[in-house]
């Protein structure tokens, strides 16, 4: 019940950007991730940065067939070549990060480092929301 709440708060605001609220946020992701709601955790982020919401497949793609992941931007689908990554946080926030770019007009260099350092401040917030969950207890 008590993710419910947390979901319940994050969407009703949103478009707050402040530092703790983004921390949260982001922890509130990474926590959807690894509970096994990766779907939730896409329309989430999707609504956050004002984007079309991805769908996601468990399989490969030609040309694509030794990675643990891709993006396809015509199909605006993130496709895992297992279905273990559906809980892999790491994974999903940066073929999200492909998404994200994809979708807006401003295109940057880098985009593979980009997608990490996205993709690792969700799992660091989330360590730090864990930590200082877990102090309180």
């Amino acid at each position: 019940m008590a993710d419910h709440f947390v979901v319940r708060r994050i969407r009703s605001t949103s478009s707050n950007s402040s530092p703790e609220f983004l921390r949260e946020f982001r922890a509130e992701i990474v926590h959807l991730i690894t509970d096994g709601r990766p779907e939730a955790a896409l329309r989430l982020l999707s609504k956050h940065y004002g984007v079309p919401e991805p769908t996601l497949r468990v399989g490969t793609v030609k040309r694509h067939r030794k990675v643990l992941a891709c993006y396809v931007e015509k199909e605006r689908r993130i496709y895992l070549s297992n279905s273990s990554f559906l809980t892999n946080p790491f994974v999903l926030l940066h073929e999200f990060y492909h998404h994200l770019r994809a979708s807006r007009v401003e295109k940057s260099r880098q985009v593979e480092k980009r997608a990490d350092l996205f993709a690792a401040a969700f799992i660091r917030d989330f360590s730090y929301w864990r930590g200082a969950v877990g102090g309180r207890k």
